[in-house]
């Protein structure tokens, strides 16, 4: 608790260093994140109203009212059509997986806690044409994904967030992943299973902010953002990480104390457009 209490702290300083240092775009104000817990020990009342929980199973489509709380493996099936109106809560180590041909609406805010994972809108896969030259599912990389919140991980164990049509809000991940280490560390991205940070071809209406996340890759790739992307104190082994590139950013881009410094690396992006300030490590990213 003491190592996210510094972490939050430095978010903190974060956002003051971005409300602070004369963006040419004044990013929207943004409700914070909070996270809602289910009590079971609440009376059966019409007052009260219990998040579904989704544990090693389908989540089938429909309309959830009351948020989603997910414990174990959640996966939302191929051709979907999920409604959620309320809070997510990704539970310690628990897997919510949405990259899926699936069409997902959340209308709040999505909470992943310590060690849990989140994968949500387009993989690779489906940006390709299918049998028989069928259109792709993700044309242009892009889904029907939305988020009308906040996304927010406290020590999650990382996110993959893919094509997302828009997020009303903020992306905010405080620590978490794994150190990695080995003789094959500086080309883990290359390997199964890499402990990989992308947030890829989506557009966000908030701040991207990454503190003190360790892992093998990141990225930060053809992001449509009004707010600012600040990424600081984060570790990565791959010596091609860190790529921030492509991005159209209304805000500023700010990036200090990252271990490997913020490159385009081998990822054939152009410069990325920033309205605002450019500053520390990604100055020579624009």
């Amino acid at each position: 608790m003491k190592s996210l209490r510094v972490l939050l702290i430095v978010a903190a300083s974060a956002t003051l260093l971005v409300s602070t240092v004369g963006a040419a775009y004044a990013s929207p104000t943004l409700v914070e994140p909070v996270i809602s817990t289910v009590s079971t020990s609440l009376p059966a009342s019409n007052s009260y109203h219990r998040a579904t929980t989704c544990n090693n199973e389908m989540l089938q489509s429909g309309t959830y009212s009351h948020g989603l709380t997910v414990t174990g493996t959640c996966t939302i099936p191929d051709g979907a059509q999920v409604t959620i109106k309320g809070p997510v809560t990704v539970q310690p180590k628990a897997t919510l997986n949405a990259i899926t041909t699936s069409t997902v609406h959340i209308i709040g805010n999505v909470n992943v806690l310590r060690g849990a994972l989140l994968e949500l809108g387009c993989s690779v896969q489906l940006t390709q044409p299918g049998q028989g030259g069928t259109p792709p599912e993700c044309p242009n990389g892009v889904s029907d994904t939305t988020v009308h919140g906040n996304i927010t991980g406290f020590g999650a164990l990382t996110m993959r967030l893919y094509g997302l049509n828009n997020v009303r809000g903020n992306i905010t991940i405080l620590g978490g992943g794994q150190t990695v280490t080995g003789p094959n560390a500086s080309s883990c991205e290359e390997h199964p299973g890499a402990l990989n940070l992308p947030i890829k071809d989506s557009t966000v209406d908030g701040n991207i902010t990454v503190v003190g996340w360790h892992g093998c890759w990141m990225g930060v790739f053809r992001i449509a953002q009004h707010g600012s992307t600040v990424l600081l104190n984060n570790k990565t082994a791959d010596s091609d990480s860190m790529e921030i590139a492509t991005n159209t950013i209304r805000g500023n881009l700010i990036c200090y104390g990252n271990n490997t410094a913020p490159q385009v690396g081998d990822s054939h992006g152009t410069p990325n457009v920033v309205s605002g300030k450019v500053l520390g490590q990604c100055k020579r990213l624009s």
